[in-house]
């Protein structure tokens, strides 16, 4: 197996074949908007006698955390070609990508997953769950009027990416900084349209949707971007969702961030009960697609405000990483930290004589850092301990975040 640098003109028919047999390319479009994807970020391929077989993406963004963006690695796309299974070619490659965001200063790193536990053994944690909504338009309880908004077709991916890059954003909320991978974005949703309003030609607010083939004419119509910087926008956009029920009899949708969708919609249990076992079925179903895991402790640590009495411990860091990665001068997190939570919070190498000990992966401590799980349910349900009970509940305290809610799709 050789492990290199994606190259055009070597590789790219390769994992245009690589991304066809996965089922991600199915229109020509896609297969040629694919080249520029590959040309942003950075690209590794493993070829089997010369032929790329695999390929991982990764492009750099930015996390929210608090109020402030942590930098943040994201790996875009995972394939593997049906016959390069089973050798170790996506997690070796991840590795290397993960290696070199943190050399190029990323603390975090975010991936979506096809199932959990396959890149546990990288050390990412489970992300938060995300909320998904299926209901008719007709049932939104918006009485917000709206103009006629403007058309957004594909052509229009720089203008959506800076939307998106404009929106609003809570705790977790994510960036993809390249405006490249956006265009891909568009193309490749099918039969993809969106709606929009601007002020001084710039896009504020829009709605990107997709359609499956042969449901144009009555959906579901899949909500796949969404931004909005006020409320008022926001209530502005499901009116123009709303608006859609003369024709479409549902809207598949997450929901927004900092909003319980199912309190803008009319009887959402009867409705529910009703279209049980439909086509159009009315659900509410949360799941956790997404996993993150930190890049760079004392990063990440110095990035909570806490404004109680002061936590301090020891840390005792494992992380798999290292069994995927060459020699090189970043290897993973492992180590022994001493770590304090504070207005200034800090992580240390080493360890102070005296304080409490947590033992944890770093697919823990990640979910831990950023709010998705507290530390005593974690002492439960993942690989988190503290010698000393009385640790777990002061971090439960000044670790107490809102649930990280990402708000795009990777």
């Amino acid at each position: 197996m050789e492990i290199r640098h994606y190259d055009r003109e070597k590789d790219l028919a390769a994992v245009r074949r690589i991304w066809r047999e996965i089922g991600w390319l199915s229109t020509e479009a896609g297969a040629e908007c694919l080249a520029d994807f590959l040309a942003v970020g950075r690209s590794l391929v493993a070829a089997l006698d010369g032929e790329a077989e695999c390929m991982v993406h990764a492009v750099p963004g930015a996390m929210r955390y608090q109020d402030a963006d942590a930098p943040m690695c994201a790996v875009t796309a995972a394939t593997t070609s049906r016959v390069a299974r089973r050798r170790g070619m996506a997690l070796q490659l991840t590795a290397r990508q993960l290696a070199a965001g943190a050399l190029d200063g990323a603390e975090v790193a975010v991936l979506g997953v096809f199932d959990q536990g396959f890149y546990d053994r990288l050390g990412f944690g489970t992300g938060s769950y995300e909320h998904f909504f299926r209901f008719d338009p007709a049932t939104l309880l918006v009485d917000a009027g709206f103009r006629p908004p403007q058309r957004l077709a594909p052509e229009d991916w720089r203008a959506v990416h800076g939307a998106m890059l404009a929106r609003r954003r809570g705790h977790g909320g994510c960036l993809l900084h390249p405006p490249e991978v956006m265009q891909a974005e568009l193309i490749w949703r099918p039969n993809g349209f969106g709606f929009g309003y601007g002020e001084g030609g710039v896009l504020t607010h829009c709605v990107w949707l997709a359609v499956a083939d042969g449901a144009v004419n009555r959906g579901p119509y899949s909500v796949q971007m969404l931004a909005y910087q006020t409320p008022k926008q926001l209530l502005e956009l499901l009116a123009v969702l709303k608006s859609l029920a003369d024709q479409i009899t549902l809207i598949e949708m997450s929901e927004p961030y900092a909003i319980q969708l199912q309190t803008l919609l009319r009887q959402p249990f009867r409705n529910r009960r009703l279209t049980r076992n439909s086509d159009f079925a009315a659900e509410h179903s949360a799941e956790a697609w997404w996993q993150l895991r930190v890049l760079d402790v004392a990063g990440c640590v110095a990035r909570r405000r806490w404004s109680g009495e002061a936590v301090r411990f020891n840390l005792a860091l494992t992380d798999p990483l290292a069994a995927f990665l060459p020699d090189g001068p970043w290897r993973g997190c492992q180590g022994d930290y001493c770590i304090t939570i504070a207005e200034n919070s800090v992580a240390e190498p080493g360890r102070s004589p005296g304080l409490p000990c947590l033992r944890a992966s770093v697919n823990a401590f990640s979910r831990l850092w950023f709010g998705v799980a507290p530390a005593s349910s974690l002492a439960i349900a993942d690989d988190l301990q503290a010698d000393d009970p009385a640790l777990l509940r002061r971090l439960d305290e000044a670790l107490h975040l809102p649930p990280p809610q990402v708000g795009w799709d990777f």
